[in-house]
């Protein structure tokens, strides 16, 4: 085959890779409606996702358990962006970041945050919690806003953050 040839079939393919994947996210989004985002919403999610842009000083966390609520109106044709996200999770730190984390913010002991009872699972026995004003000063902006709460042995956090 000439090299002429090689390079018309090569554009043509992704020619029609351009044009074809905006339409299946399109179906991607369209297909989040009723039942699929109920599901979204009740499922616990383990995805090793969530980075120190998100987080500031999470480390490499080895475990985290997280669920997201999807509000709005994702199903509605037409609609200019995309639909809110919150975010509720527990993450199990790495002893030294937890120690970094500790160290580098204001921490004072409060009562514990309201988590809920499938991500309470995930959270050892009797953990006392510690907030931050630092730190929820510093994610109250941004695309990801939010606030964490370290325990006070700093074996785990609890996050919340929402996009809209």
């Amino acid at each position: 085959m000439k090299r002429g040839v090689q390079v018309s079939i090569g554009l043509a393919v992704l020619a029609l890779l351009a044009c074809g994947v905006p339409l299946a996210l399109q179906e991607k989004e369209q297909d989040l409606c009723g039942d699929q985002i109920a599901e979204v919403n009740e499922t616990v999610y383990t995805a090793h996702r969530w980075t120190a842009k998100d987080l500031p000083g999470i480390g490499d966390y080895p475990e985290v358990h997280y669920r997201v609520a999807i509000t709005g109106g994702p199903c509605d044709r037409g609609a200019p962006a995309s639909p809110d996200k919150a975010y509720q999770g527990v993450i199990r730190l790495r002893p030294e970041d937890a120690a970094a984390l500790g160290a580098d913010y204001d921490w004072t002991p409060v009562a514990a945050p309201d988590i809920r009872p499938d991500l309470a699972a995930f959270v050892p026995a009797g953990s006392a919690w510690r907030h931050s004003a630092r730190y929820a000063e510093a994610k109250a902006a941004g695309p990801l806003r939010g606030d964490l709460y370290l325990s006070a042995d700093g074996s785990t956090a609890y996050f919340e953050l929402r996009t809209g």
